[in-house]
Order: structure tokens, then sequence, then C-alpha cells
């Protein structure tokens, strides 16, 4: 890649964040984190999706660090390599200080940037910490945190391809809705990765087989059929890589006749999934009132609740 060496620009992003951080620049912060957001541990995997969520996690993590005893928060990095003109991954040691004197044991880290608009934001975080919830009050580490590597690069990243997420999701939805005004029930199931998970507003289901589909799949063209309208459409609004494999990306639905909406807009999230060269969908999100799964008639709302808001009320 021409220009600035991955490494240069991965140590640039660290700083920029580290001072954020202990400083609670959260305009900075902001500015420097894409969302949707992962954040991994050794005991959790989270995603992000707010700024409200970011700045207030970020910015805890920063207060948990000085209430400690921290006067510097230094990340230096130990590797980066381009996975596309867009994305950047590397490594890197966490070192909290007070003055020169470690206050908690040094960690490795794993990071994956993005280039937004001309500017390298954090996408996605590895880190060796054991903390099972975000925000991070309180940095727990296993022993001998420094010498656990998060894992290495996978071998099969999407970001190495150079197609953009958006070009995968809607082509993804596409195919979703094509299944769905075709009536073609088994083509619709085989962008399925069961068991999968749908959510609402106030409900979250696991989805086991192609029958639990069914009575969704004909409430959709019966919908079609009540409103007079001739086809579904998806439009992709936004869609980012979260790690090597996984997509999350957002879009509206609408029931439609001609190019006239009877029904809708909806708002809905997929996280989808890549299995060899395919992408599967993992996880929808819908802005439904509904309180069960499957349902009869779709009562649209206008939340659509974060993924991290799930992950927090289906712990067990």
């Amino acid at each position: 890649m021409n220009g600035e060496s991955a490494l240069t620009i991965y140590q640039e992003t660290l700083d920029t964040l580290s001072n954020a951080i202990m400083t609670g620049d959260a305009p900075t912060a902001l500015a420097r984190t894409k969302l949707p957001h992962l954040r991994r541990t050794l005991s959790s995997e989270t995603v992000v999706e707010t700024e409200e969520d970011l700045v207030n996690g970020l910015l805890t993590y920063g207060e948990a660090l000085k209430g400690q005893g921290a006067t510097n928060l230094v990340r230096l990095a130990i590797d980066a390599e381009f996975l596309s003109e867009n994305y950047i991954a590397g490594h890197h040691m966490t070192h909290t200080l007070c003055d020169a004197k470690p206050v908690i044991e040094s960690y490795a880290n794993r990071m994956v940037l993005t280039r937004d608009k001309g500017v390298w934001k954090m996408l996605e975080i590895d880190s060796m910490l054991n903390n099972l919830h975000w925000p991070i009050y309180i940095p727990r580490l296993q022993q001998d945190a420094a010498n656990k590597i998060p894992p290495p690069p996978p071998k099969d990243d999407a970001r190495t391809l150079a197609i953009e997420p958006l070009t995968i999701y809607q082509k993804f939805i596409d195919e979703l809705s094509d299944a769905t005004n075709r009536n073609d029930f088994e083509l619709y199931c085989s962008h399925l990765l069961f068991p999968y998970s749908s959510h609402t507003e106030t409900s979250d289901t696991i989805v086991t087989s192609a029958e639990d589909v069914r009575p969704f799949f004909e409430m959709l063209r019966d919908t079609l059929t009540e409103k007079s309208c001739d086809h579904l459409l998806r439009r992709a609004k936004d869609a980012e890589f979260i790690s090597s494999n996984l997509i999350c990306g957002y879009h509206v639905t609408e029931f439609c006749a001609g190019d006239a909406c009877r029904f809708g807009p909806i708002q809905s999230r997929m996280v989808l999934q890549r299995i060899g060269k395919n992408w599967y969908l993992k996880s929808v999100t819908n802005s439904l009132q509904n309180t069960t799964f499957p349902y009869l008639v779709p009562k649209p709302s206008d939340a659509l609740v974060t993924l991290r808001t799930i992950q927090e009320r289906t712990r067990t």
C-alpha cells in the first residue's frame, strides 16, 4: 500500500484513542471509532452500536483506570498489516501506569482498523482481559496475561476480498426478498443459519428449523395479499464487517404495489455469518411491537433494540 505504513497508522490510532480515554475526550473517541464496533475479552463478545453506549463505555474505562491510580495509558504496537486498502489488523501491548510504575499487569490485544471517509477508526478489538460485561469498571486479567497473545489473524478474512460490506449485505437481502416474492420457501430457508435468533422490541426467539420459519414466511406472503402488494422490498442503509466472518447491517422493509409503499417501512438489523464462500443469516432484529414469534400481523414500532441490550436481557 502507498503512503503511511500500517504500523504507523496503527500506532497513531492507539495514541489518539488512549489520550481520549484518559482525558475524557468524547468527540475524539467518537471520531476514531467505527460503529457498530465489536469488543472481545476472554469471557465475552459485545457489539457496541450507539454513540451514547460507546462514549459511556470508553470514558467509564478511563475513570476506572484513574481510580486505580493510573496516570498514563500507554499502548504500543507490535505489528500491523493491511488486510486490504481500507482495513488494517495488528497487535499491541497495553501498559497501565502511574508515572512509570505499572498499576496492573500489562496485557496483549489484537485490533482491526477501518478507513471511513479518509479517517482510520477502531473497528474490532480482542483484549486479554477476563471481563464479562461492558462497560469495564475494573479490568480483570488472567494470570500471566502478557504472554497470552490473541488469536492470529484468520486465514479467510472477508475483509481481504476488497468487497464493500454494504454490497454484500444488499445482495443478501435482495435474495431473501426475491425468494419471498417468488413464494420459494426452500430458497428462503437456504439463506438461514440454523439455529438463528429473531428479536423484536421485547421478544427474543431461537429459530431451530425450517418448520419454525414456515409460519413467518406465510405471514409475509399473506401480508402482501392483504395489502394488495405485488412485491416486498428491502433497502440497505448501512453495513460493516464486525469481524473476519460477520457483517452487521441495517435496512428497511416495505410492502409495495409498483413504486408505492403500502405497508412499512419496518426498520431491521441483520448479522450475517460467512461460511465458506457464502453468507447466512445469524441474527435478525425488527422494529416491531410483537411479543411472540411467529406473528400473524407485524406491528411496527420506532424502536430497534440494540444487540448489547439483547445480549444483556438474554444473558443466563
